[in-house]
């Protein structure tokens, strides 16, 4: 009796303490953002945004114009 006892005490410590393993892991999965990446926008279509210099998909301008957030 005092052996199923304590299985069931090392069981209970070992699975709480892989939960608590895997938790940490996936806090540290999330992608992390570029703040010093700036997005720019078409002059004629400021709904367009992207990289210094890419194309508005609307009509082929290059964009230059800086997003403030």
């Amino acid at each position: 009796m005092k052996n199923l006892i304590l299985s069931t005490i090392i069981m209970a410590f070992v699975l709480v303490s892989c939960n608590q393993k895997s938790k940490e892991s996936t806090t540290d999965t999330t992608p992390m953002m570029d703040h010093n990446s700036k997005t720019y926008s078409c002059p004629m279509h400021p709904e367009v945004h992207g990289k210094l210099n890419d194309k508005c998909s609307k009509c082929g301008m290059k964009l230059n114009v800086e997003v403030k957030e």
